[in-house]
């Protein structure tokens, strides 16, 4: 007879939550510790790993300090997002350089292109982007890359790069099929996030893909505070990082996969590429 205690808890590996956003009207302090119950929080209900990207110094710094505040649980990806990119310069950058090695870094990033805002100059955008597309290659840690309209630019980027050993993750996907595949013969892993959840049907194509990628090559995450998933959409104030497993739920079943299968599964993706124990 098999009971509840014979069957494996699910657990997911959120790999894309901005914890110190989460509560980012808060003082510092209290950011900090509010980003760290968060991710207790999530421990608790089934999330046994979180990767919190940066975006700027600020939110490196936080990044690294919930790492450090909660090992094994979290890690850190230090880098300067395109839409950050405008107010850094030479000190943020030397900053990431230096973050780069520390132990609790796993990835470089946040860092990508975006044509949907225009809060950095275009070719500001792509000085930031090469920069650190270098240093992942340079220092061996994935890249965590965004890409919001900007499949087309993005590509030669990371041809270029993939030839040098270029690992890495296309987060919060949106892409067609068309571009996803370029991306994956390049070797980049393939991330989705709430919006796959969503019922208008201009993100068919998000699902289209969602069910195309290969299984090793795929991720889930929640990119918390933002995109939250169905059926919370809507009905809370912000996404929680527990909620990765709505979308991960949502992710299995459009693959026909059992929920533990496809949680255990990506997680042992995201082991894999961003070279953490669990």
């Amino acid at each position: 007879m098999t009971t509840n205690r014979d069957v494996p808890p699910v657990t997911w590996f959120d790999t894309h939550a901005h914890l110190y956003l989460i509560h980012e009207e808060s003082p510092r302090g209290e950011i900090l510790r509010r980003a760290e119950e968060a991710a207790r929080a999530a421990k608790e209900a089934g999330v046994g790993a979180i990767l919190c990207p940066g975006i700027d110094t600020p939110s490196n710094e936080a990044a690294i300090t919930l790492a450090q505040r909660c090992p094994g649980t979290v890690w850190a990806a230090v880098g300067v997002h395109p839409n950050s990119a405008a107010e850094c310069g030479d000190a943020d950058w030397e900053r990431v350089v230096a973050w780069a090695t520390d132990p609790a870094v796993k990835a470089i990033g946040e860092t990508g292109l975006d044509r949907y805002r225009d809060a950095t100059p275009w070719d500001v955008q792509c000085v930031w982007f090469r920069r650190q597309l270098e240093l992942a290659v340079r220092s061996a840690l994935p890249a965590v890359i965004h890409c919001r309209e900007a499949e087309a630019d993005i590509t030669p980027f990371l041809r270029e790069f993939a030839a040098g050993g270029l690992r890495g993750v296309m987060h919060a996907c949106a892409a067609a099929w068309d571009h996803v595949a370029t991306w994956l013969d390049l070797g980049l892993y393939i991330s989705f996030a709430g919006s796959v959840t969503y019922r208008n049907r201009k993100f068919e194509v998000i699902r289209d893909t969602a069910r195309r990628v290969p299984l090793d090559r795929i991720l889930v995450e929640t990119d918390a505070p933002f995109l939250t998933p169905e059926p919370l959409r809507g009905r809370v104030p912000r996404c929680r990082v527990e909620y990765v497993a709505h979308t991960g739920s949502f992710v299995a079943e459009l693959r026909g996969l059992a929920v533990a299968e496809f949680a255990a599964q990506t997680t042992r993706n995201a082991v894999a590429l961003f070279g953490v124990s669990l």
